[in-house]
């Protein structure tokens, strides 16, 4: 026998690794039926109960992982990491810290909607082509991704000192004459302005106001105040008396002297007539609007789909108000949006 074993040891080992062999796959095949049967009955207690089995058991835990998918941290994938970007000579990952790439916008936000922030001009993008940067959507709390969901489109609107328009309404305070127990104030406008008698042109009339009235063609202009003055010039005496107008809009005063012998110089008094808008969506050609103080007009969004109406309240120093609604926003001066805010409702100036 100790020669047989000597001589055909290596048939014994054969043997012996086949019945290992043998043992071991039918012990996998047990195995795997049982898992199986596991989550044969794992899904038909779920059935019949009407709610989720509870995970005691590996079978229902496995079941439950490949129903609902592991869980991945946000921005991460399971087969690719999370991309990292070159800032300031060091790695940065944009999920973790708090300092975001472009100011103002999170860079969870960035993320959450699929935007490339490895992009360095992605506040300047327009990914869907809805007329809207990235930065306006973030700044009106809207989906960049969601064509149905825009900006107001104000924010899409500039205008620069030059698109405001005057009207001159410059006076020359000329006499005084008393008129059945009060004084009549005599002024001639420098620049023609419009006649009190609607059928005649704008002209240089002298105009007679009283005290406390407002100047025809001008009934913004109220006269609020006289003071009777005079100064002696080599031995001449000048009437130098002052009238006070009121811009009843600004609520500004402009104090005229009678040029009666002297030459003076009468305060140059500019009224905003209108302005002219610059309305450009992004990726759209610019379009120019003029209004009116009280005017309403309206603003279209690129795919024509959206139209919103807005009404000029008033032109000040401050910027453009504007009215929709019961709500108010001030456009401002510059570029739109970083310059456009809101402002609570304003009753209009009469």
């Amino acid at each position: 026998m100790k020669k047989f074993l000597t001589a055909s040891y290596q048939w014994v080992f054969l043997g012996l690794a086949l019945v290992i062999a043998l043992v071991s796959a039918a012990f996998i095949i047990i195995l795997s039926l049982g898992l199986r049967d596991g989550f044969a009955s794992a899904s038909n207690a779920e059935k019949s109960a009407g709610a989720p089995a509870q995970a005691d058991t590996n079978a229902v835990a496995a079941l439950d992982i490949l129903k609902k998918g592991a869980g991945w941290k946000e921005g991460s994938s399971p087969l690719v990491s999370r991309p990292y970007l070159l800032k300031d000579g060091r790695l940065v990952d944009p999920m973790e810290g708090n300092q975001p790439l472009y100011p103002p916008i999170p860079n969870k936000w960035l993320v959450d909607h699929n935007l490339d922030y490895a992009d360095t001009k992605i506040l300047q993008r327009d990914p869907k082509g809805k007329g809207f940067t990235v930065l306006e959507e973030f700044l009106g709390e809207t989906d960049p991704n969601d064509p149905n969901q825009l900006p107001p489109l104000w924010v899409k609107l500039t205008y620069s000192d030059t698109d405001i328009k005057y009207d001159n309404y410059t006076m020359d305070f000329k006499d005084v004459e008393e008129n059945q127990g009060h004084k009549e104030f005599q002024l001639k406008p420098v620049h023609p302005i419009p006649n009190s008698n609607p059928e005649k042109k704008p002209d240089n009339s002298i105009r007679y106001v009283a005290m406390g009235d407002t100047i025809p063609g001008a009934p913004f202009l109220k006269v609020v105040n006289f003071v009777e003055k005079h100064t002696t010039i080599r031995d001449t005496v000048h009437d130098v008396s002052e009238l006070t107008l009121e811009n009843l809009i600004t609520k500004d005063r402009y104090t005229l002297v009678k040029s009666a012998g002297l030459k003076s110089t009468p305060p140059d008094i500019k009224v905003i007539n209108s302005i002219v808008f610059h309305y450009q969506p992004t990726g759209a050609t610019e379009q120019l609007i003029t209004v009116k103080k009280g005017e309403e007009f309206s603003l279209a969004s690129l795919d024509k789909k959206k139209t919103e109406t807005y009404k000029l309240n008033n032109i000040s120093d401050e910027g453009i108000l504007l009215e929709k609604g019961d709500k108010s926003v001030i456009v401002k001066r510059g570029q739109p949006t970083s310059s456009a805010t809101t402002a609570a409702p304003q009753t209009p100036n009469s």
